[in-house]
């Protein structure tokens, strides 16, 4: 076991020791930050596992050897430039580990969102005012999630389920599993009830070419992809943030990927933002369109040179 592996455990088992029926405010922001070190440690364990230098911000030669294998370099050679003066040892960030984990790792993609969610409450709680975290949506991760992903990794990864949950476990698996039964329930109601509101809708005049138009105008406006509604079955749009990164290679910012922000139909009303529904309606990796700028207005658009409106115009 790498020491990213090893480390998280530190990090996985506080958690698991603390997570109770009831969490009190206070005690999430310590939980969360716990949670999210030993998550970016995970990922990074993972991509280590194949290739060490996959988790190096620079991991060109030049820096790896000196970063990873300083003792296999002969004397004579320490002062060639085919190696760095001062390399670059910095690791790439937990968003980043992310989006590469979830290429080498089923338990990675089928968690995603609910990863993403914990990657941003740990910038939060380190960078920003605490009451910007969501308190309620953390804590249904601690009970409701954080068992049954860990448990998915451990499997995975062929490793003891006690490095994780510190012999927690059957404590976990009852708080968990009396909050996966109210995900699903939550889930089919939900469904449900958008699919009655589509019924009741879709005779309207005009109403469904007006929710066309309003997805078709939603689209265009970039950093969405199409998916067929779970409810009404008609064109919904998942909404993505892209995640940017610095390259050090080209000395600028570039996106690396993108969040799934939610899930909303205008047809039928529906909208979904929890990460874990998310998870569980299969909305994880999905295919982006490279945005441009209209040539006119400079608005993003999806294909061609210039956006619908001012198509419309001409």
């Amino acid at each position: 076991m790498n020491n990213y592996l090893s480390d998280s455990g530190i990090f996985f088992k506080e958690v698991s020791r603390r997570i109770q029926e009831t969490i009190p405010d206070n005690e999430i922001i310590q939980l969360s930050f716990n949670l999210a070190l030993g998550c970016e440690r995970l990922l990074k364990g993972i991509l280590y596992d194949i290739n060490p230098t996959y988790v190096l911000i620079e991991p060109d030669f030049k820096h790896s050897l000196k970063v990873l294998y300083p003792s296999k370099i002969i004397s004579e050679a320490l002062a060639t430039k085919e190696l760095a003066n001062k390399p670059n040892s910095d690791v790439i960030s937990f968003s980043n580990s992310l989006l590469k984990s979830q290429l080498v790792s089923k338990s990675v993609h089928n968690h995603k969102n609910v990863l993403f969610v914990i990657s941003n409450s740990r910038d939060i709680i380190a960078h920003c005012e605490l009451n910007q975290l969501d308190k309620e949506k953390m804590r249904e991760i601690l009970q409701r999630d954080f068992y049954t992903m860990l448990k998915s990794f451990a499997i995975e990864l062929n490793i003891k389920q006690s490095h994780f949950f510190d012999g927690s476990h059957i404590k976990l698996s009852r708080i968990s599993g009396s909050k996966q039964t109210d995900l699903n329930a939550k889930m089919e109601l939900l469904i449900d009830e958008h699919r009655g509101k589509w019924n009741s809708l879709k005779g309207n005049v005009g109403y469904v070419e007006d929710k066309k138009q309003v997805t078709f105008f939603a689209y265009e406006s970039g950093n969405k992809e199409k998916i067929d509604c779970p409810s009404c079955e008609n064109e919904a749009l998942i909404y993505l943030k892209p995640i940017n990164e610095y390259d050090f290679t080209k000395l600028e910012e570039e996106v690396i990927g993108y969040q799934v922000k939610k899930l909303k139909c205008q047809y039928c009303k529906l909208e979904v933002s929890d990460p874990a529904m998310l998870d569980n309606l299969g909305i994880t990796d999905r295919k982006i369109h490279t945005n441009k700028n209209c040539t006119r207005c400079g608005q993003l658009i999806n294909t061609g040179d210039i956006c619908p409106m001012c198509n419309f115009e001409e």
